[in-house]
């Protein structure tokens, strides 16, 4: 009776408003659950949802997020019960602390570890893949589940004991996410139709002061990182988006982010709406391949964001009154074209086959 009073109390501490999900966010979620991954975090597209299904991975083909997907598929979510509490005694796999809890400390958020019944937290990466050269602990993850958006932070890993398992969440996210189901520590949501989308850059952090990590509910919690989510959601993916036609940039969007006109194909199958795939990029179905010019590639760090050094700013912009700028004049523009987003200059690399046209790869990043 105990148990039973408690998980219902978690239940009824995380009624929280439901977050609508932007046209281009659900194009994207409709396009990564009918298609495949191009590129894998560390190459491993066989890691295990801890049902018996393999074949999922942390895909990296989309520039500014690193997000899990499987063969025609998203993840599932299991529950994480660890932190603070044991999501009212009813998980028989719990530990006291989470991943970062010496960032916790050490940067002052106020809390020694997170609470799985109150922070909205998911669970990345696993015992041979460690995501922190990709993903900085405590970023932004922004879950699309049961039609509707949450903002989360990555706040845990999954350990040795879980056999690389993927899709794990904490449970007032699970709950939020699935209402009725009557989740709980040992029963999790089995359906593989959940993104998880985690946002790269020191600046998707979700910090101190941009949520109420002190707070005793679960709602308040979400309600607190909405601010913040709105803006890296819109920073890192768009609230616009770019025309799909570079011969005629007046007309059409692009919707299915990492597939609009410079983007690598095989066939035109992988490519946005009426683009064509020519000589392995996405172009016009008129026959232009060329995108847009005057692009940037880190989404946040373009010229007119604000800055404290040149590290913030994108390719060879440079920091001028804290804000980024052309790096000879101090002007607002970016002077390079790029055909291939999220691999121009400035984008972090290990070859020179990870940079886009001639740039090569100097000290792990991409530059002329």
């Amino acid at each position: 009776m105990v148990a039973r009073s408690a998980a219902l109390a978690t239940l009824l501490a995380v009624s929280a408003s439901a977050w609508s999900v932007p046209s281009n966010l659900q194009t994207f979620y409709n396009n990564v659950k009918n298609g495949g991954c191009k590129s894998y975090a560390g190459g491993k597209s066989n890691l295990n949802d801890g049902q018996g299904h393999s074949g999922f991975g942390f895909c990296t083909d989309t520039a500014n997020v690193v997000y899990l997907t499987g063969k025609n598929s998203l993840g599932d979510m299991d529950i994480d019960c660890d932190g603070a509490s044991n999501c009212g005694g009813l998980s028989g796999d719990w530990q006291s602390g989470t991943s970062f809890d010496d960032i916790l400390v050490s940067k002052k958020y106020g809390v020694k570890t997170l609470d799985a019944s109150v922070h909205q937290f998911s669970v990345l990466g696993t015992c041979n893949l460690n995501l922190e050269g990709l993903i900085s602990p405590l970023a932004l993850v922004a879950v699309v589940c049961n039609n509707q958006l949450f903002y989360s932070v990555w706040g845990d890993t999954n350990g040795c004991d879980d056999n690389n398992f993927t899709g794990e969440a904490s449970i007032s996210l699970a709950q939020l996410c699935f209402p009725n189901e009557g989740l709980n520590g040992n029963k999790g949501h089995t359906a593989h139709d959940v993104l998880y989308l985690a946002f790269t850059g020191s600046d998707a952090v979700v910090g101190p002061s941009n949520a109420n990590w002190k707070t005793k509910s679960a709602s308040e919690f979400q309600n607190s990182l909405k601010a913040f989510g709105d803006s890296i959601l819109t920073k890192k993916f768009g609230s616009t988006v770019p025309p799909s036609n570079p011969g005629n940039p007046g007309t059409g969007t692009c919707e299915w982010v990492g597939h609009c006109a410079g983007a690598t194909c095989k066939t035109s199958d992988d490519c946005d709406g009426d683009l064509e795939c020519k000589s392995g990029t996405c172009g016009g179905s008129s026959g232009g391949t060329t995108p847009p010019p005057a692009t940037c590639s880190w989404v946040g760090h373009c010229a007119g964001a604000t800055c404290k050094a040149n590290d913030d700013c994108d390719g060879d912009l440079e920091c001028k009154s804290g804000v980024c700028g052309g790096s000879s004049s101090g002007g607002s523009n970016p002077p390079a074209t790029c055909s291939w987003a999220g691999h121009c200059a400035g984008a972090s690399c290990k070859s020179d086959d990870d940079c886009s046209d001639e740039l090569a790869c100097k000290s792990g990043k991409c530059a002329a």
